[in-house]
């Protein structure tokens, strides 16, 4: 117990202290209690600066000295890289030597230099790497030599809705064991909410690393093995709302249907510009009834799924996937019915029929292959200071998929679109900390083409609430200028109060040849220059391929053309821009 004077200096250190400065000294004080005290505390070990400058401690005459460590992260959306930006910034505030390297730059030979390594990547889709990770993978799969030298430890990003879950995190660690590497500290795996994890898990790190430093080898050589970090408040809040607008955006003549939908909550939704609203939709009647047919069972048959029971149609409707359903679960059935059946993705419906069992089969050995049905995400298109913390709203098109069994809606996109006003619905808050609005006096240019304006649209609304100098500059596209124009007159009303510095489009239908954003972003190619030279922060929404691609070669065509920095290489200096988060993707 403090002494009364102790405990009241304790409390006020504390009180005008950071958090960050929290879990320093959380850390600091956990590596205390780590090494074996041998009667009094030496006041030397007490100041931080014998552990920063790796001063001589009193436990044994061991030193806390600095390390040399590289950390490496692979991101789609920014988090893993702001993650690892943290880590080193904390490791250095220690004294080490660290570089900060992303896995798309990796190389084979930097890691048999490496003494400490620590990874913090994240898991995309249906468990797949982010692709700037897929090199780093390539060269661990790939390397034969042991890492009998390296320590190491991994912090793994992903979406406990997902069956795999941080499975590119799980690989890298395994992968860097079976090399013959030390797990310094047990693999880490954030959910959505990664701070909840993440936090504790560098704090964590930080005091096994000045515990490691000062027992040297003997200790360190019965550091844990792979297991999850404590979940702790990382659960997603769940949010209730209801169905206020649900409207077609297109005009009479369009070949798509894009709506504007507006969610009221029962709640205050914490969110912000550039994140996302996750839903968990359900299957169609249809699509159930028909694999039900196939499997020959009624409504009512009970099924066992993840140690619950349920009535079969409510099991397909609400739990199981079963859209473009992975191989993984296809070359499982196909053990199932003895069959040989080719990779690839298939619908459950459409499996069932090109390839039925020639025998009665066990439908619950084939619900326990199945795998739970997961989130869609959708760009949030309102601002909680514009438009209330009670209400978001959506920016969604409807999708049609020809398959073996006729045509279906998109399974989100379908079941959004039949939603009424006064209609119920459960959603959760997808957090991308790295879409971000910059200060309200840095330029912005948002290249957004079709329902890649959501984001945008928030930004617009939440520049016009804050008020700042920084000026606005949009690039939007669709089919047609006439039909499928989305939020004109908003964006109108935006140019004409000067919130909206500068708007460009380019509707490809419309004309002989096909114009898109990229085009009108080489037509606009020299005041793009200016406005990247002064600072302006530029961000890309919408689909992956081609279109982000699309506009990465034409910024490269772009910026070859600038009269500043040159002495760098300009895609070089396009990843700079990345690096220093100045080009920024949300893309899908």
């Amino acid at each position: 117990m403090l002494s009364d004077e102790k405990r009241s200096k304790f409390l006020q250190l504390l009180k005008e202290s950071t958090k960050d400065e929290w879990l320093w000294m959380s850390g600091y004080l956990s590596a205390l209690t780590q090494v074996p005290m041998n009667g009094s505390l030496d006041v030397s070990i007490q100041a931080p600066v014998s552990i920063e400058s790796g001063a001589q401690s009193s436990h044994g005459n061991l030193k806390a000295q600095p390390i040399q460590c590289s950390v490496v992260y692979g991101t789609e959306t920014g988090n893993s890289k702001k993650i690892a930006t943290d880590l080193t910034k904390k490791l250095k505030e220690l004294g080490h030597s660290v570089k900060l390297k992303t896995t798309e730059s990796y190389k084979a030979k930097d890691l048999k230099e490496e003494k400490y390594l620590f990874v913090v990547v994240s898991t995309h889709g249906d468990g797949e790497p982010p692709q700037a990770a897929k090199p780093f993978i390539q060269v661990l799969s790939e390397y034969k030599e042991k890492l009998s030298n390296l320590k190491f430890s991994v912090l793994a990003l992903g979406d406990t809705s997902y069956p795999l879950f941080c499975q590119t995190g799980v690989d890298v660690d395994s992968a860097l064991e079976k090399l013959g590497g030390l797990r310094i500290h047990e693999l880490g795996k954030c959910d959505v909410d990664y701070d909840a994890v993440a936090k504790p898990w560098i704090g964590e790190l930080l005091s096994k690393l000045n515990a490691d430093m000062k027992t040297a080898t003997p200790q360190s050589a019965n550091i844990q093995t792979s297991v999850p970090a404590k979940k702790t408040s990382s659960q997603k809040v769940i949010y209730s709302g209801t169905i206020s607008t649900n409207l077609v955006l297109n005009d009479i003549g369009s070949t798509k249907f894009t709506r504007h939908i507006e969610i009221k909550s029962d709640s205050a939704v914490d969110y912000e510009p550039g994140d996302s609203a996750g839903f968990l939709a359900l299957n169609t009647d249809e699509e159930i009834s028909r694999v039900l047919g196939l499997l020959k069972i009624d409504r009512e048959f009970r099924l066992n799924f993840q140690n619950e029971t349920w009535m079969a149609y409510d099991l397909f409707q609400k739990k199981i996937s079963m859209r473009y359903l992975p191989d993984r679960v296809i070359q499982k059935y196909a053990g199932l019915i003895g069959k040989e059946i080719p990779s690839g993705k298939l619908d459950l419906d459409v499996l069932l029929t090109l390839y039925p069992s020639d025998k009665d089969l066990n439908v619950q050995s084939l619900v326990e292959v199945l795998e739970p049905m997961v989130p869609r995400y959708y760009s949030i298109a309102s601002s909680p200071n514009a438009h209330g913390e009670d209400e978001i709203h959506l920016t969604v098109t409807e999708v049609e998929i020809e398959t073996f069994t006729g045509t279906k809606k998109g399974l989100c996109s379908g079941f959004l679109a039949e939603l009424g006003e006064g209609d119920k619905i459960s959603f959760f808050i997808q957090k991308n900390h790295s879409f971000r609005l910059p200060n309200p006096d840095t330029d912005i240019i948002m290249i957004g083409p079709g329902t890649g304006i959501a984001p945008f649209r928030s930004f617009l609304f939440e520049r016009e609430h804050s008020g700042g100098n920084g000026k606005n500059w949009l690039f939007f596209g669709e089919r047609n200028f006439v039909s499928d124009f989305y939020y004109q007159t908003e964006l109108q009303s935006m140019l004409d109060t000067g919130v909206l510095t500068k708007l460009n489009t380019a509707f490809s239908r419309d004309t002989k040849q096909k114009l898109y954003v990229q085009d009108r972003m080489a037509e606009n190619a020299s005041e793009l220059l200016k406005w990247i030279e002064s600072g302006a922060v530029i961000y890309v929404c919408g689909s992956k391929d081609p279109m982000s691609k699309d506009v990465d070669k034409k910024l490269i065509s772009i910026l070859s053309e600038r009269t500043f920095d040159t002495e760098k290489d300009t895609v070089e200096y396009l990843k700079e821009l990345e690096e220093n988060g100045r080009y920024i993707k949300d893309v899908y």
